[in-house]
């Protein structure tokens, strides 16, 4: 039986969470005049969903309007900045394409949002066809919860023993562990390679660490063997 590889999407398959957190973070202050420090952007924006930014933001900042108007602005942001400028991570294809192993997608992003994503990356397809990717607005509860994990693994039949995700945020990480499936961190994109972070994944409980597809594609070869 093949093994499932529940791959992330931002900051996995590509380099997309600093386009998003720059839409964020630019409409906030242009619109609602609130300029977020380096911390609270990690705190309020970095590996979650939308849902989850905006509950985190107005907790943050009870007074502060976040209406649809807003959330509408910011998600034609995104898509803009995906169709401009969203690029793969080198390597990923490769690793993608190998046939030994299942893959599907678990994401933080809404449906809507990663069909825009699976346009830039028409490749992609042949291998994740869109009903396999599983996404924020299928779930109850998104990221750090299990709800998307456990989803991706009952809906291909497969035991949690046979399934490995792959991460690059503290909330896949946690997410991962409570659903008791194996987690590797990938810290091959931009902000993240570095020994701060990679002891945080450490930490987080993740099983291994790769800072490039070459690397990780070795793991999941050893993984296949088990």
């Amino acid at each position: 039986m093949k093994k499932l590889i529940i791959w992330d999407f931002d900051g996995v398959i590509a380099d997309s969470e600093k386009l998003w957190i720059k839409v964020w973070r630019d409409l906030l202050q242009q619109r609602k005049n609130l300029v977020l420090s380096d911390k609270q952007t990690t705190d309020l924006l970095v590996g979650v969903s939308d849902k989850t930014k905006v509950l985190r933001i107005k907790k943050e900042f009870p007074d502060l309007v976040l209406d649809d108007a807003f959330i509408d602005e910011v998600q034609r942001g995104q898509i803009y900045a995906g169709m401009r400028f969203l690029e793969e991570i080198p390597g990923v294809r490769d690793v993608i394409s190998d046939t030994a192993f299942e893959h599907c997608i678990a994401t933080g992003a809404t449906k809507s949002q990663q069909e825009m994503k699976m346009l830039k990356f028409p490749w992609l397809k042949q291998y994740i066809p869109l009903y396999k990717c599983y996404t924020s607005d299928m779930v109850k509860h998104g990221k750090p919860a299990p709800d998307l994990f456990l989803l991706a693994a009952k809906d291909n039949n497969k035991p949690l023993s046979d399934c490995l995700v792959i991460g690059d945020s503290l909330n896949d990480f946690a997410a991962a562990n409570a659903a008791c499936i194996k987690c590797i961190a990938f810290v091959g994109a931009e902000g993240n390679n570095n020994e701060v972070y990679k002891q945080k994944c450490l930490d987080a409980g993740v099983a291994d660490i790769c800072a490039t597809m070459q690397e990780l594609h070795a793991v999941l070869k050893h993984f296949a063997d088990k």
